[in-house]
């Protein structure tokens, strides 16, 4: 598949003027922790490149993953949705500036959740999982999917993700 690469439209961080204290160099730190079947460094390597496709230069990104049980409590607790769901990301601090997007998050996936959907949508468990881990990073660049025109866009850039992250095993 030919995947276009340039995704100079997704970050949609409002710029804020450049800060001396940010470096020049990329740094991004992505922990992964809690029960899935693969590996953390895969889940933190593919992480790393749909980070650097998204253009943020800057990251502390925690991916915890959670079973049903501890996915739903979380949504009640956060979101108030008494019910299991496949991602809930919280945003600790994210900014554009002219050096780059800055992301400082967590993302918590429910594997149980995705190996259900994976079958529901005819998909791989692996591309499913990965897939709320780039709805979570574009939730953390502005994006929002409370609309159905907001949802495809959301959509077509997790897909965008996906072929450049999965494409380098």
């Amino acid at each position: 598949m030919d995947v276009k690469r340039n995704l100079s439209v997704i970050p949609r961080l409002k710029a804020e003027g450049s800060s001396s204290k940010n470096k020049l160099s990329t740094s991004l730190v992505v922990s992964v922790s809690g029960p899935c079947a693969l590996s953390p460094a895969f889940v933190r390597r593919a992480s790393v490149l749909m980070l650097k496709e998204a253009g943020v230069k800057h990251a502390e990104l925690s991916i915890v993953f959670l079973s049903d049980k501890k996915m739903r409590a979380l949504n009640n607790k956060a979101l108030g949705h008494d019910h299991v769901t496949d991602v809930v990301t919280f945003n600790l601090l994210s900014s554009l500036d002219a050096k780059g997007a800055y992301i400082d998050g967590e993302i918590y996936v429910c594997p149980a959740e995705a190996r259900r959907n994976a079958v529901r949508f005819d998909e791989t468990f692996e591309r499913e999982l990965f897939r709320y881990v780039a709805h979570g990073i574009l939730h953390l660049l502005g994006y929002d999917d409370a609309t159905s025109t907001e949802r495809d866009l959301m959509h077509t850039k997790e897909d965008l993700l996906l072929a450049v992250s999965l494409s380098e095993k």
